[in-house]
């Protein structure tokens, strides 16, 4: 075993080499079962890297079936147009390990079983993306999921970053220098795999102490049939871009929009063949601003506002061309997967929507949550759009049952 200390004060990286990796070579950093001192104010974090398919094999093999496992993913988006999972940590009553897919994607295989086992906890930070991430990438089921940052909205929290909770539960401060780093570069220095490693180092017993407060609340249930709808989350299927992707661009007219579906398409092309995310070629100001002022030459285009000149010079002939030839015809008919748009509100319906956010705010004020967890914006307009024949249906299938038990009285008093 080789081992390296980093340059930050007590944290060190090895390399897996088999079962003599123990608790004395090893120190496992955190205690699942005991939270760190708060007297910490800086986090430090011992780590395992797996760039090899066969050391991590044999890692994830000898972790057997443990009772729980932290898990993180850093991904690329950043950097790339089809971003992938460049990095997944894991945090076990082991210790950290920090696995490296890019280099040993045949290792990788070996998560699937502890992932898909029902007996073993995964606890997530904000689990939807890394879900995404994790199905897409492997093809993984995930199941038993609870994610901290839905527990400590449902507790209440009005900051449930995963720095904030740690600042306030632990003492400790997240160093913030890596957040925008390119994580599909190798090789990665080890400051970055500590901060990679921080990610789910803490988050044991984080999600121990969210839970004995959920419990406390009468609302663990609550936040275990989150959990569950999680199970459920698939990466979107591939598709094409359309104006509706670009904000502000629902405000414009017909033939405004024809112009932002012609220059979309010029943007993406451009990003897969640069390979890279399609906001670093052209931001959604840009063309929009284009659509409401189309530039006449190369030398408007050149001067436009919020873009790269040199982006601007290469692309100056495609966003002319694709200006002059935007046509309304071209236009998709729809939005993607939410059919047409229902229409304006009518004037009962509006009464109605009005009547239906007072009783979410009146129950957001007395359990002390956001708004939006009991019922999103959109779901109530929906729901103001049902007749009173149709409301207790509406309500069955537009809230969670969590949901419904908190507000489903109130509710029905509106129709």
């Amino acid at each position: 075993m080789v081992l390296w200390r980093a340059q930050l004060p007590f944290a060190h990286q090895m390399r897996y080499n088999g079962p003599s990796c123990t608790k004395e070579t090893c120190p496992d950093p955190v205690d699942s079962n005991q939270a760190p001192s708060p007297q910490l104010t800086i986090p430090v974090a011992s780590y395992v890297l797996l760039d090899d398919s066969a050391a991590m094999t044999a890692y994830l093999t000898d972790l057997g079936r443990p009772a729980a496992l932290a898990i993180d993913v850093e991904a690329d988006s950043l950097y790339s147009y089809q971003e992938k999972a460049c990095l997944v940590q894991l945090t076990t009553a082991r210790g950290n390990a920090v696995l490296d897919p890019l280099t040993a994607p045949e290792g990788m295989a070996a998560l699937a079983p502890l992932l898909a086992d029902p007996a073993v906890l995964k606890v997530f930070h904000g689990a939807d993306y890394d879900l995404r991430q994790l199905k897409k990438a492997f093809g993984y089921t995930v199941r038993h999921i609870a994610d901290t940052t839905i527990a400590a909205q449902l507790c209440g929290r009005t900051a449930f970053g995963l720095a904030a909770l740690l600042a306030v539960e632990f003492g400790l401060e997240l160093a913030k220098e890596h957040q925008r780093d390119d994580w599909a570069k190798r090789p990665l220095n080890r400051e970055q795999l500590c901060y990679a490693a921080l990610d789910t180092a803490y988050l044991l017993p984080l999600w121990a102490r969210l839970r004995a407060e959920l419990e406390a609340l009468g609302r663990l249930e609550w936040a275990e049939e989150e959990f569950t709808l999680l199970e459920q989350i698939t990466p979107a299927p591939p598709r094409e871009p359309t104006w509706m992707d670009v904000k502000g661009a629902y405000a414009l007219d017909l033939h405004q929009r024809a112009i932002v579906q012609a220059l979309v398409g010029v943007r993406d092309r451009t990003a897969r063949a640069w390979d890279r995310p399609p906001f670093k070629v052209l931001g959604d100001r840009v063309l929009v601003g284009w659509a409401l002022d189309p530039p006449r030459n190369r030398d408007e285009v050149l001067r436009t506002r919020g873009a790269n000149v040199g982006i601007l010079r290469r692309l100056a002939p495609e966003v002319l061309e694709a200006i002059r030839h935007a046509s309304e015809k071209d236009l998709p008919h729809r939005p993607h997967g939410n059919g047409p748009h229902p229409g304006p509100l009518t004037a009962s319906q509006t009464a109605r929507l009005t009547r239906l956010k007072a009783v979410r705010q009146s129950a957001s004020e007395r359990l002390g949550l956001a708004p939006g967890l009991l019922g999103t914006s959109e779901t109530l307009e929906r729901l103001a759009r049902l007749s009173p024949r149709q409301a207790q249906q509406g309500m069955s299938e537009l809230l969670k049952q969590w949901q419904r038990s908190v507000l489903a009285e109130e509710l029905s008093a509106v129709w």
